[in-house]
């Protein structure tokens, strides 16, 4: 193997995670990690297995595929598939996970429901869905004045159970007004449909951003992303936030390594485009990675970007931030060496290694920071990680976690 660079997935971290917002959300709530896109990036069915072991009840993905991926690897738990799906197969590897009530699916609208209906009667078995409604996002689901006629007909169909009901949050992370409005709407459904709506029935309506939040967005379940990769506190912005979530830890790692040294005069430019110039000597280290391994194309050191990305090089056992210079290359970046270089203790080589995301979340190279500075977010950043990439896993403690609370009642 020759890999140019690896993403370090720290399980013990996620499990932390998982553990620390099993007691933010209390006893009795589930917890429903969110693994769709093969795990933001990390491995679908590896994380998922990890996420049950600490704590969590069911696990959401987007497509039938995704599902598909984590049946196949005996993943035990319920698991929803948030997208439209209208038709399964005896041959699919879905059919097993359907005919004994762990796959649960999503019912858009009226239309769809008829699909679902059409698909119980055909297997002559039981199909727990999860009524989707739109109380503002306006990317799925059905209308909100649709919905109680929609949970009445779930409710009073003998092949069909109302397994969940649930809505999604717009901008939890910063627009306190329109969470609170979506979530009034959503509670006044609640409410109104109370006597269609079992008493198992998942509830569910917070995201990432709106569990770390508050408590009364939590209702019977929540549903992560972020938070059980270790992000999302960076990306509130006011309002009301539980304390707690500060201790998530962040999970990846993204390290590779030095694989040429060399000088330029002052006044060199260096890249594409003679974007970055010397302004003295330089120690120019070339590293083996760049866009086309999801590095963000624009993140390095420019005259019109000067507030670009940096990554740690180790120097002994400490590591040393250098700047990205000039243009990120399609499998490469080039980083300017100059000042660690110059110091008597310096160690820098060939093969040295380097780390481009780091899970410190005070340093430059955090993996939010680069979205940032790449203007993104930190979803995209972890799932434009190319799969080509080695994913390493470990079990690196880093510090205690808390204890685990007692466990909800799980779904399915």
């Amino acid at each position: 193997m020759h890999d140019t660079s690896t993403i370090e997935v720290n399980l013990s971290a996620i499990t932390h995670n998982v553990r620390l917002l099993r007691r933010i959300i209390g006893s009795e709530c589930v917890l429903c990690p969110i693994v769709k896109a093969d795990g933001y990036g990390l491995g679908a069915t590896r994380v998922a297995k990890t996420l049950l072991g600490a704590g969590a009840h069911m696990l959401a993905v987007y497509t039938p595929a995704q599902a598909a991926e984590l049946i196949h690897a005996a993943v035990s738990s319920p698991i929803l598939v948030l997208m439209p799906v209208r038709h399964v197969d005896r041959v699919d590897e879905l059919y097993r996970g359907l005919i004994c009530g762990k796959l649960h699916l999503t019912v858009h609208d009226e239309a769809h429901l008829q699909s679902l209906i059409g698909l119980a009667e055909r297997f002559g078995a039981g199909v727990p869905v999860h009524l989707e409604v739109d109380t503002g996002m306006a990317r799925g689901g059905c209308a909100l004045a649709d919905a109680p006629a929609l949970i009445q007909r779930i409710a009073k169909h003998s092949r069909l159970e109302l397994a969940g009901l649930f809505t999604h949050f717009a901008h939890a992370e910063a627009d306190a007004e329109l969470t609170e409005r979506q979530m009034a709407m959503f509670n006044a459904l609640v409410d109104e449909c109370a006597e269609y709506i079992p008493k198992d029935c998942a509830i569910h309506a917070a995201n990432t951003f709106a569990t770390l939040r508050a408590q009364r967005y939590h209702k019977s379940m929540v549903r992560i992303g972020l938070a059980w990769a270790g992000y999302g506190m960076e990306s509130l912005n006011g309002g009301e936030i539980i304390a707690d979530g500060q201790h998530l830890q962040p999970a990846i790692t993204w390290k590779s390594s030095i694989v040429q040294i060399r000088q330029i005069k002052s006044g060199a430019t260096v890249g594409y485009s003679s974007r970055w110039r010397a302004e003295r000597p330089t120690v120019l280290g070339l590293v083996p990675v760049g866009y086309a391994d999801g590095y963000p194309a624009m993140a390095g050191h420019t005259a019109t970007n000067p507030k670009g990305a940096s990554v740690a090089v180790r120097i002994g056992n400490e590591r040393r931030y250098v700047p990205v210079v000039g243009a990120v290359n399609m499998d490469q970046i080039t980083i300017d060496m100059t000042e660690v270089a110059n110091e008597q203790s310096s160690s820098i080589s060939v093969g040295g290694e380097v780390e481009l995301i780091t899970p410190d979340a005070t340093a430059p190279n955090h993996l939010p920071r680069l979205a940032e500075i790449a203007g993104t977010f930190s979803h995209e950043m972890m799932c434009r990680l190319n799969t080509r990439l080695r994913r390493s896993y470990t079990n690196n403690a880093s510090r205690p976690t808390h204890p685990a609370v007692a466990p909800a009642v799980a779904i399915g």
